[in-house]
C-alpha cells in the first residue's frame, strides 16, 4: 500500500509503476499485427501492435532483432514474447520484445534459441576451435544445390577475382526434409576429396526455409570438418547456427567466395616480387664466390713465376758478390797499408832494429795476405755452390723437367689440364722434347689433397 502521506515527483511516479510493471508481469506472450514499423539508423526497432479493439508501442533493441531472421511489415500477424515497461520520459506504456516470431510459424525460434544455447555452453562456438583460412587456396569445394542462385553468385565472383581457383561442386537440397540429411552427406565428401577450403552457402528466404542450416546435426556436421570452412547463408540479416560454427562467417553467397580467394592479380605481384629478390640473392651469391675465386688466384705460384723467383735471387746475389770481394779486397789493402806505414815509423825510429824486424814483418805480411786471400777464396766458393744449387739449370739437371702445350707458354700443373693424345713440350736440363699424352691417371690420397689445397 501506498501511504497517502507520501508526495511523489513525476519521475519517482514513472520510475516507481516501472519496477511495479516489470515486478507484476515479467515476460508475457503476446498476439498482436503491426500496425507500424520503422527501423532506426542505430538498428532498433520501433514498432505498434493491435487487435480488433486497442494498440500498444513497441521497441525491439538491435541485439535482439538480430535474431528475428525477418523484417517485420505492416499487416504482419506476430506473437512477441515482451516485458510491459513504462517510457518514464515521454510516460508511455510499451512492450520491449525480446523474441519475436510471424503468427502460425510455431515454436521454430525458440528452438533456435535453445540450441543456440546449448551449442554455446558447449563450446562449440568459441572462436578458439576455429582454424585460419589458407592464405591461398588453388582447390575448393563447394556445397549447395545445383540450381541456387548462390553458386552462381559464387561462380561469378571467383571468375572475376580469382580465375586461378579450381572449384568442385557437391549437390545437396538447400531447404525441405531430406536437406539435412544431403547436406550433412555433401559436407562429408567435400571435406574428404582433400580441398583446401569449403564453402556451405545458399540463398536468403525465411526462418522456415533456412531451417535446415539450423538443426543440429547439420551444425555439428559443419563444426566436424577437418577442411577449412566458411558458410554464407541468405541476405546479411540472415544469421544461422551453421554460420557460427564455420571457421569464419560470410554475410552472402558472394562474400564467401571474396573471402575464401586472394585476387590473382595480388598473387602475380606477389610472385614477381620473390622472382626479383631471388635473382638479386643469386647475383649476389656469385659475385660473393667469383670474388674468393679471385682471391684464392692471388696466392697461387706456378713453377714458371717459381724459377722466375729463384732467377732473380740468383742474378741479385751474382751482381752483389764482385762489390762484396772488391770491398773485402779494400779492407784488407787499407789494413796493410797502415801496418806498413807503422811499420815504416818503427823502422825511421829504431833503424838497427828495423832491419832485423823487417824480414820477419815481410814474412808474417805475406802470411797474412795468404791466408786473408784463402779466406777470401773459402768464401767466394762457397757463395758460388749456393748460387751454384739454386739455379734452375740445376734443378732441371737432377732429373726434372716442366710441361707446357706444344704450342704455347702455360705450364701444365694437373693431369686435369690435358686430355689423352695432347701433344706438349717438356723442357729439361738440356733441351726440349715433344710428347704425346697416352693416357693419364690422378693420384688418390692425402698427398694429391695438400697438392689441390695448395692450389
Amino acid at each position: 500500500m501506498i501511504d497517502l502521506k507520501t508526495v511523489f515527483s513525476i519521475s519517482q511516479l514513472a520510475r516507481h509503476l516501472n519496477d511495479h510493471l516489470r515486478h507484476e508481469f515479467g515476460s508475457i506472450r503476446i498476439h498482436g499485427e503491426v500496425a507500424s514499423f520503422t527501423r532506426a539508423s542505430s538498428g532498433h526497432w520501433y514498432l505498434a501492435l493491435k487487435d480488433e479493439s486497442a494498440q500498444m508501442k513497441a521497441v525491439m533493441f538491435r541485439q535482439r532483432n538480430v535474431l528475428a531472421g525477418f523484417f517485420p511489415a505492416v499487416g504482419d500477424k506476430l506473437e512477441v514474447l515482451a516485458q510491459l515497461a513504462m517510457y518514464e520520459q515521454r510516460g508511455e506504456l510499451q512492450l520491449i520484445i525480446d523474441v519475436m516470431k510471424k503468427a502460425g510459424q510455431g515454436n521454430l525460434h525458440e528452438q533456435y534459441l535453445q540450441l543456440k544455447t546449448k551449442l554455446t555452453q558447449e563450446g562449440l562456438f568459441e572462436s578458439a576451435r576455429k582454424r585460419p583460412l589458407p592464405s591461398v587456396v588453388f582447390n575448393l569445394g563447394v556445397i549447395t544445390s545445383l540450381q541456387a542462385a548462390a553458386l552462381a553468385d559464387v561462380k561469378q565472383a571467383l571468375a572475376r577475382r580469382a580465375p586461378h581457383v579450381e572449384y568442385s561442386v557437391y549437390h545437396t537440397a538447400v531447404q525441405g526434409e531430406q536437406a539435412a540429411a544431403q547436406i550433412i552427406e555433401a559436407l562429408r565428401k567435400a571435406d574428404s576429396a582433400g580441398h583446401e577450403a569449403l564453402i556451405l552457402c545458399r540463398g536468403g528466404g525465411s526462418l522456415e526455409d533456412l531451417w535446415s542450416f539450423n538443426m543440429e546435426a547439420v551444425v555439428r556436421a559443419v563444426a566436424a570438418c577437418k577442411t577449412p570452412i566458411v558458410v554464407g547463408v541468405g541476405h546479411e540479416t540472415d544469421v544461422t547456427l551453421a554460420e557460427f560454427a564455420a571457421d569464419l562467417r560470410a554475410a552472402t553467397p558472394t562474400a564467401a567466395a571474396e573471402l575464401i580467394s586472394r585476387p590473382t592479380r595480388e598473387l602475380l605481384t606477389e610472385i614477381q616480387g620473390l622472382h626479383v629478390g631471388l635473382r638479386k640473392a643469386l647475383r649476389h651469391r656469385a659475385q660473393t664466390l667469383v670474388q674468393r675465386v679471385d682471391r684464392a688466384e692471388l696466392g697461387l705460384l706456378t713453377p714458371t713465376a717459381y724459377l722466375h723467383a729463384l732467377e732473380s735471387r740468383l742474378n741479385n746475389a751474382s751482381s752483389r758478390l764482385p762489390r762484396l770481394v772488391e770491398h773485402s779486397f779494400r779492407r784488407e789493402a787499407n789494413s796493410v797499408q797502415s801496418l806498413w806505414e807503422s811499420i815504416s815509423l818503427e823502422m825511421n825510429a829504431v833503424q838497427v832494429s828495423a832491419n832485423r824486424g823487417a824480414q820477419s814483418l815481410e814474412s808474417r805480411l805475406m802470411g797474412a795476405q795468404r791466408r786473408g786471400i784463402a779466406v777470401l777464396d773459402s768464401r767466394l766458393d762457397r757463395l758460388d755452390s749456393v748460387v751454384e744449387a739454386v739455379s734452375p739449370q740445376r734443378t732441371l739437371e737432377r732429373g726434372y723437367a716442366f710441361l707446357q702445350p706444344q704450342h704455347g707458354d702455360a705450364v701444365i700443373r694437373s693431369v686435369m689440364d690435358v686430355e689423352p693424345g695432347a701433344a706438349l713440350r717438356a723442357t729439361l736440363s738440356d733441351g726440349e722434347i715433344l710428347v704425346n699424352v697416352r693416357e693419364k691417371t690422378e693420384l688418390r690420397g692425402p698427398l694429391t689433397e695438400d697438392v689441390k689445397n695448395s692450389r
